[in-house]
C-alpha cells in the first residue's frame, strides 16, 4: 500500500492484539453461589429504594473496594449493583453481608 509505514503498522497490531488479549482473558468477580446465599432459607428482601453502598469485590489475583447499590438484602448476604468502567459494564451479584458498608450521604 503506498505510504504505508511497517513500523506504525507492527507497533498498532502490537497494541490490538494486547487489548484483545486483556478483553479475553480480563478476570470475572467472585460472586457469591446460588448455594451460600441460599434464598430457601434466607429470603430475599428488596431495598425501596436502592442504597448507595461500597462493597469488597473478589477476583481471583486481588479484591477491590467499589462504589456500589444495594439492591436486596438476606440474613447473611447483600445484592449489589455495580459498574466496571474498563469493560463498561454493569453487574449484579451477592456478597457477604459483611463485605458492605454503607456510604454516608454525603457521598454521592
Amino acid at each position: 500500500m503506498v505510504g504505508e509505514n511497517k513500523r506504525y503498522r507492527a507497533y498498532y497490531d502490537r497494541l490490538l492484539d494486547e487489548w484483545i488479549e486483556r478483553f479475553v482473558m480480563r478476570e470475572e468477580p467472585m460472586m457469591l453461589t446460588a448455594a451460600e446465599v441460599d434464598l430457601e432459607h434466607h429470603p430475599a428482601r428488596e431495598f425501596q429504594p436502592a442504597r448507595r453502598v461500597y462493597a469488597w469485590i473478589r477476583y481471583p489475583s486481588q479484591a477491590y473496594l467499589i462504589r456500589a447499590e444495594a439492591t436486596a438484602w438476606t440474613d447473611t448476604a447483600i445484592r449489589i449493583w455495580f459498574f466496571e468502567p474498563k469493560i463498561k459494564i454493569h453487574r449484579e451479584g451477592w456478597v457477604w453481608r459483611s463485605a458492605v458498608r454503607p456510604a454516608r450521604p454525603e457521598e454521592k
